[in-house]
């Protein structure tokens, strides 16, 4: 009978490195940091996460969003120049939630409008465009990382327009839970034509702690701006403004702390979030004429002296959201309570969606969002078989006063899909009542708020295979008549491979995108002082191009837009950039 061997073993130094590395295996994976909450529409459509968000070759919000039916995107010029844009033509119908809170419009003198050129993106690493019959609300969930070994990432971008990008990530996990992340971008473009170039140094920090259910954490973004004034009617001698949008000098920042029990994720389990949050911005361009007063429009009217030195405001937001899934309902509520310019606004809401078989029912209410306006959106979704579905959204819009928000309006839209041997068609219907839509006044001074008349157009989508991996889809709309800020029609189509050839690269690491775009678009006004007409921009046809190649993890690209050299206009005089081309380099590894 054999007797065990009792001896001690001795340790060596490949046994100690052998253990360390099945720790490591064991507890490098540690409970996410808390996230909002992502309404993601029934068809599962204009949803981007990860490498599809990184691909989708947008620079800006702006260029992410313009290509959704109902979206109609207007700027200023390239990257640093203001960026709007309309849903159904309203551009004040368009909304946008960073991690939970609602990015506003502070910045008065752009009319109460979002410019989405210096909305966060570059930090994002999910984005959903909730679309409902009335507006569209666009969620954002910022990057985070789960390991504890540092992940690190650099993107470099060079390209015409004297274009450079250049950002880098870092983050890890600790072994306690803690959380260290810390991101910055800064990018730089020229353009004696047109102007409206600069430059701008933003920065991305996050540290907290997360546990198993628990989380907490602060976060800020804050970013530095220097903006060139923007030639209007570049090539007219007799039309040029040299400083059709002034010169800007400044920083703009969001900063939040948050307290978080649960996953908004996660089914059939509860979660609560409480939220404290600045946001600022601050004018260091001294652009301003002395003893200027400034006159506050929309839902917070009065007047406000500016300090020709420097113009800084900000605006406090606190949010308390909780929600539970169960039996196939999610619901959700959330106060948000907003103080700055004098005033304190709560604007409570709640949500609640039903999921079963092959019917989805939502609902969203909310008393006082940031215009003050009443919401209620109902939606709806059948699909009883695999090659038919009907989508439906139906909502009320009730500004608190018909003097500053309008007159009340209903919007609706309809549609129905189905699929035959692999092809999609959507077609439907949409309409918006009377609605007084806001000016983008940053862009000229003498535009105003105008009313528009009850209008209603047609959707339609196609979305086929055409052989193996290459696809192509059309989204196109078809107003009855052309609008303010509204053109008659818009179609996006787009020619794409997408493949990683998994047959002879079974371990995903190798992929190819190649994209051919063509956007088109029919002319639209931008309404004067008296209601009329005004200024128009002709019809616009834009031919792009992307192509990218990734190698384990990192990413090759080059992207082209205007492939012809087209001069086009988005908003009136606002020359775009012709032939415009950028190419760089993303690489993500794990040290």
């Amino acid at each position: 009978m054999a007797v065990p061997d009792s001896t001690p073993r001795i340790l060596t130094k490949a046994d100690s490195a052998a253990l360390r590395r099945a720790h490591l295996a064991a507890d490098s994976i540690k409970a996410p940091t808390a996230q909002a909450e992502l309404p993601i529409n029934a068809d599962g459509r204009w949803h981007w996460r990860g490498e599809a968000l990184r691909g989708a070759g947008a620079v800006t919000l702006a260029d992410l969003l313009m290509r959704i039916p109902g979206v109609t995107a207007f700027r200023a010029n390239w990257i640093p120049a203001p960026q709007f844009i309309a849903w159904n033509g309203d551009a004040r119908r368009v909304r946008v939630f960073f991690d939970g809170i609602e990015i506003d419009p502070i910045d008065e003198r752009y009319g109460r409008l979002l410019d989405l050129g210096v909305t966060p993106l570059w930090q994002l690493e999910e984005v959903s465009a909730e679309r409902v019959a009335g507006e569209l609300r666009v969620h954002l969930r910022s990057w985070r990382v789960d390991r504890t070994t540092p992940g690190t990432r650099t993107d470099v971008t060079s390209g015409s327009e004297n274009t450079n990008f250049y950002r880098g990530y870092y983050g890890r996990r600790l072994h306690n839970g803690g959380v260290i992340q810390l991101a910055a971008q800064q990018y730089s473009t020229a353009s004696l034509r047109t102007g409206g170039d600069g430059s701008s140094l933003q920065v991305f920090g996050r540290l907290g702690w997360a546990g198993k259910r628990w989380s907490v954490d602060a976060t800020w973004n804050r970013a530095g701006v220097d903006r060139s004034p923007t030639i209007r009617f570049p090539l007219s001698r007799e039309l040029a403004e040299k400083n059709a949008v002034p010169a800007f000098k400044g920083t703009l920042g969001t900063a939040y702390g948050r307290v978080a029990w649960g996953d908004p994720d996660a089914k059939a389990a509860p979660w609560v979030q409480l939220i404290a949050s600045t946001q600022s911005m601050r004018d260091d361009s001294d652009s301003l004429p002395p003893d200027t007063t400034f006159v506050v429009t929309g839902p917070d009217s009065g007047t406000m002296l500016v300090d020709t030195a420097t113009f800084a405001t900000s605006r406090a937001q606190y949010v308390f959201a909780a929600g539970a899934s169960r039996w196939g309902l999610d619901g959700s509520v959330t106060a948000r309570l907003r103080v700055g310019h004098g005033r304190t606004d709560l604007s409570p809401s709640a949500r609640l969606r039903y999921t079963r078989s092959f019917v989805t029912l939502a609902a969203y209410a909310e008393s006082r969002g940031s215009d003050s306006t009443l919401r209620v959106d109902l939606s709806a979704r059948v699909a009883p078989w695999r090659w038919l579905a009907v989508d439906g959204t139906f909502g009320t819009y009730t500004p608190s006063a018909a003097s500053t928000g309008g007159p009340a309006f209903t919007a609706s839209r309809l549609e129905l899909s189905t699929a035959v041997r692999g092809i999609s068609l959507t077609a439907g219907g949409l309409s918006r009542g009377q609605a007084l839509l806001a000016a983008p006044v940053v862009l000229d001074s003498g535009l105003v708020p105008v009313l528009s008349g009850e209008t209603r157009g047609v959707v339609i989508g196609v979305r086929s295979p055409v052989y193996k991996d290459v696809s192509i889809n059309v989204d196109a709309v078809r107003w009855d008549s052309q609008g303010a800020y509204r053109p008659q029609m818009e179609v996006h189509t787009s020619l794409t491979l997408d493949s990683g050839w998994p047959r002879k690269f079974p371990r995903g690491n190798f992929h190819v995108l190649a994209a051919a775009m063509y956007d088109h678009r029919t002319p639209m006004f931008f309404p004067d002082a008296t209601g009329g007409v005004g200024q128009t921009t002709g019809p616009i046809d834009v031919l792009s191009a992307r192509l990218e190649f990734r190698i384990m993890s990192g990413t090759v690209f080059i992207q082209f837009s205007n492939l012809v050299g087209k001069v086009y206009y988005t908003a009136p005089g606002y020359m775009m950039p012709r032939m415009l081309q950028y190419y760089g380099l993303r690489w993500e590894f794990w040290n």
